[in-house]
């Protein structure tokens, strides 16, 4: 909106009429720009009176073509002071000033009334001497030199915008700071990006959508997981999720057991829920149902309707429940769930919960009582553990097995032919696994080496005597390790329930793999070794 006319500034330092009123004002190093505190009040802390006054100053001065470009251009009043106030409001950010809202509108109101409308010209000067440049506040109190030189009217106006009082001079300025709502500090919104929020899906969708998973043969527990992992699976669970957990999953159970230190609950009617956690702890659980027909569909829901009124029942994740309904349990159903120790699952057990397929189970079973160098490789929670100790407990009870973990989940019995070994702070796991084979060990079983025994279990499995089984996470997984084994077993979670996944040999070619929820098999370079040690005609009933 500055308006631009022929001929340059004359040689003699007098300001060309047709120069714009910005450029003469910055021309001549800010003369009449006024004072940032002549403005609007400065209140608070004087540094930042000095910065914002340092920022406006060098914002006229470095800004200069982009005001330009903003008021070349025709655009409608709003338009203008919008990207004015854009500007402003990035320079000074920029160097770490934020402006309020009530400033950044009279900095915008300041700067418009440095510039007239884009279609007025300002008329030249008349003969004499240069006419002196003032501020507008001082030209509006002492009456403008020129009649024909007086600022022309601001082109916008903001509502509701308290009028614009007169500068007190060296008056001292009020001590008190007007609250300023922290809405005024957010950026200036974009015109051309809207960003809508994100809605939680409705329990209509997730329970529909988990409907449909369930009618095509999975559990409602597994139908739910899925439905939250489809719908939503970057949020934390909403409020309509946990309705539909109570509809088509488990409800409170399912809410209780997710806590991994609970090792059992107990319920004794609907008003009566305790639980135990590790190490034997039993208390009153804080949520109860509520009535006796919320807990009766809950347990119907786990075990139908018994003819006989009670009735066992198993989790996905192998726990074992036991429950009693009325009449026999007058107060309500009596319901027990105790979580699976992994260090008591047997392969028939992870078999009858299907984290194994028969076929898997039995090569499995081949190539441990074969002493080959066993790999289990698989995220934390997918049955690792599970999986060691059902391999270790279906030999000889009479071989020789020790045991290295950072944890006690084992539990074997002490026997001469049982040997555990716990890591601690003063015996890492490389110098444990180094004792383990002094102890001579018919199996040596690895839980949860870490990437920096990597080397040391990678040494134990290319030089060591065989019969080695261990368990890492993937991301320990490396190439030269599986390499150094006969086969790896990669286990996972899928739909919320543990599964083998996966039988492969050193060069990665499958045993056993799943595929599209079906067994594949194929021939792997291990078949050889197991073929040389007497298992021929058993590994062929399974690949035949």
């Amino acid at each position: 909106m500055t308006a631009f006319g022929g001929g340059g500034r004359p040689t003699d330092g007098v300001p060309n009429s047709m120069t714009s009123t910005l450029d003469r004002l910055v021309g001549h190093g800010g003369a009449a720009l006024r004072p940032i505190e002549q403005i609007f009040p400065l209140r608070g802390d004087a540094n930042r009176g000095s910065e914002m006054q340092t920022t406006w100053h060098s914002f006229c001065r470095d800004r200069l073509e982009a005001v330009r470009g903003v008021l070349a251009v025709g655009r409608s009043p709003p338009e203008i002071a919008y990207q004015l106030g854009e500007l402003l409001h990035n320079h000074f950010r920029t160097r770490g000033v934020t402006l309020t809202s009530y400033e950044l509108r009279r900095l915008v109101a300041e700067l418009l009334a440095l510039h007239g409308p884009a279609d007025e010209v300002l008329p030249s000067p008349p003969p004499g001497p240069a006419p002196e440049l003032r501020s507008p506040a001082v030209a509006k109190q002492a009456g403008p030199a020129n009649p024909e030189l007086a600022d022309p009217p601001p082109v916008v106006v903001f509502d509701g915008e308290p009028p614009k009082a007169p500068w007190p001079g060296d008056a001292p300025a009020a001590t008190t700071q007007p609250e300023v709502p922290e809405k005024a500090l957010e950026p200036p919104p974009s015109p051309l990006v809207t960003v809508t929020p994100r809605e939680a899906p409705s329990l209509e969708r997730l329970l529909a959508h988990a409907l449909d998973l369930a009618k095509g043969g999975l559990a409602p527990g597994a139908a739910v997981d899925e439905a939250m992992k489809t719908l939503a699976p970057k949020q934390a669970e909403p409020p309509a999720a946990t309705t539909l957990r109570e509809v088509a999953g488990l409800g409170l159970i399912e809410r209780l057991w997710s806590d991994p230190a609970v090792r059992a609950i107990f319920i004794n009617g609907p008003q009566s829920v305790a639980i135990e956690r590790e190490g034997g702890t039993l208390q009153a659980a804080a949520e109860v149902f509520r009535d006796e027909a919320q807990l009766t569909e809950l347990a119907a829901r786990l075990v139908g309707r018994p003819a006989g009124g009670m009735a066992d029942f198993q989790l996905r994740d192998g726990s074992a429940g036991f429950v009693i309904f009325p009449p026999a349990a007058p107060a309500g159903p009596v319901l027990t769930l105790r979580r699976a120790e992994p260090g008591q699952a047997t392969l028939e057990g992870l078999v009858s919960v299907g984290m194994l397929d028969r076929p898997v189970a039995e090569l499995l079973r081949l190539c441990v009582r074969s002493r080959l160098n066993v790999l289990v490789s698989g995220p934390a929670g997918s049955g690792k553990t599970a999986l060691l100790a059902a391999l270790a407990r279906d030999l000889d009870p009479m071989l020789r097995v020790v045991t290295v973990a950072s944890h006690r989940h084992f539990r074997r019995p002490a026997s001469s032919s049982t040997v555990e070994l716990v890591t601690s702070a003063a015996a890492s796991f490389a110098m444990l696994m180094a004792a383990a084979a002094r102890l001579e060990p018919g199996l040596l079983v690895l839980d949860g080496a870490a990437l920096e025994d990597i080397a040391a279990l990678s040494e134990r499995l290319l030089r060591g005597p065989p019969g080695t089984l261990a368990a890492v996470r993937p991301e320990v997984t490396s190439a030269p390790l599986a390499r150094s084994v006969d086969l790896v077993v990669r286990t996972d979670r899928i739909e919320g329930q543990l599964r083998v996944v996966a039988v492969e040999d050193s060069k990665g070619a499958a045993a056993f793999a799943l595929e599209n929820g079906k067994l594949a098999r194929g021939q792997p370079a291990f078949a050889a070794t197991l073929q040389a040690r007497g298992q021929g005609d058993a590994l062929a009933k399974l690949f035949a």
